[in-house]
């Protein structure tokens, strides 16, 4: 049985405690999912399978407008465990605002492969939006077909450089195609395997969308088999 830590937390316009349950119900019983609020996570990195990084935990998060929450950063000995724990070959799933954690600690974003860059990444508003799955057969988007959800589309990302990536399913907007599902491998730390960024998913209506069922169980299945 996978072990799977998803790491959740921050303001409540992201309610990714509730998403990470409804994505251990879509995987069933053959996976143990640890859903941990915040630093926590990282404690438990030593018997982790897969590192699900949805939480949205950053210096900005004491503002108003993000609930006026205190900002706990990751200590020395979890930023080390973090770096072994990609650095062992083992993979990582970077779901939405999951991206944009830990921004005192640039090197978080590298090991992810994604980073949310605070002034130069960006979202459209919410809002019915079409996601197009491209030309290339994969696992991730195997038998998934172009569709529809309420959600907001991040663009101008930072991927982290060395990676081999592949660009899985984009949303046109603004005149271009953002990407919204990425695979890549290595890059980041000597040893580093899979990371994968699902960008749809900013709350329970982008959630309501039945194809995000199917990927989150494909995208699983498709980390682990690489680890």
């Amino acid at each position: 049985m996978a072990t799977l830590v998803f790491h959740v937390g921050g303001p409540s316009f992201h309610p990714v405690a509730e998403q990470a349950q409804q994505i251990a119900g879509w995987l069933g019983a053959a996976h143990e999912c640890k859903i941990i609020d915040g630093a926590a996570a990282f404690d438990q990195l030593d018997e982790c399978d897969l590192f699900v990084a949805m939480g949205l935990h950053w210096t900005g998060m004491d503002a108003e407008w993000a609930g006026s929450m205190v900002y706990h950063p990751l200590q020395a000995h979890q930023q080390v465990a973090f770096e072994e724990y990609v650095a062992s070959g083992r993979p990582v799933i970077a779901h939405h605002g999951g991206i944009a954690s830990y921004d005192d600690w640039p090197r978080y974003g590298e090991l992810l492969g994604f980073t949310w860059v605070w002034g130069e990444t960006t979202h459209s508003p919410l809002g019915e939006h079409n996601v197009h799955i491209g030309p290339v057969e994969h696992p991730v988007t195997a038998g998934v077909s172009d569709y529809t959800l309420f959600d907001e589309l991040y663009y101008n990302v930072r991927v982290t450089p060395g990676m081999e990536t592949q660009i899985l399913a984009t949303a046109d907007w603004e005149g271009n195609a953002r990407p919204m599902i990425i695979t890549a491998e290595g890059g980041r730390i000597a040893g580093a395997g899979r990371t994968i960024y699902l960008a749809n998913g900013h709350d329970l209506r982008a959630f309501a969308a039945p194809v995000l069922h199917r990927i989150w169980q494909s995208t699983v299945r498709y980390a682990l088999e690489g680890a």
